[in-house]
């Protein structure tokens, strides 16, 4: 009996010692595969973020805002009859869908991701106060001065636009 002792216990400190070993290699491959599908994940994330502010940016970018200011104030000298309105804002699918998840983001793309967003926010709020019928109401002054505010508030969505779309471009995954 005592024969087979020795190489019994030898035997499944051996069996210990390589299950130990493969366990821990599993447990590698398996923090690297999650680390690589973040990566996988976050990248995804900032090419679409990237892509749907790049598409906005070049929206925003093609109106010449003082000219249209002019123009709507022109129109309210000359027609008095006349009220501004304002365009929807198109909907902020990307962002929407993966606003949840943004933690996910490098810190230094966070920051600039959301300061754009909430002023595209403040720019929408804005933007449907001006198409209630309260805002036909108010004097046609209290409308030119809210309608400067939204063309100064869009200006400042197109800087956080670009800013954010830099960030994008720029930040690394950590």
């Amino acid at each position: 009996m005592e024969a087979w002792v020795g190489p019994a216990i030898v035997a499944a400190v051996i069996s210990g010692l390589i299950s130990l070993v493969v366990v821990q290699l599993n447990f590698r491959q398996e923090r690297k595969a999650d680390r690589l599908r973040r990566e996988e994940k976050i990248r995804d994330f900032q090419i679409a973020l990237r892509a749907e502010i790049r598409s906005e940016l070049a929206n925003l970018e093609r109106f010449d805002l003082p000219s249209l200011l002019a123009d709507v104030k022109e129109r309210y000298a000359t027609d008095k009859g006349y009220s501004v309105s304002v365009p929807r804002i198109a909907k902020h699918v990307i962002f929407d869908a993966i606003a949840k998840e943004i933690h996910i983001l490098p810190e230094s793309v966070i920051g600039p991701v959301v300061f754009y967003a909430r002023q595209r926010q403040a720019v929408e709020s804005l933007a449907d106060d001006m198409r209630d019928p309260a805002f036909k109401a108010l004097g046609r002054e209290r409308q030119l001065e809210m309608y400067g505010d939204y063309l100064g508030m869009w200006d400042v969505w197109r800087d956080l636009a670009a800013k954010a779309e830099k960030a994008l471009e720029t930040g690394k995954i950590q």
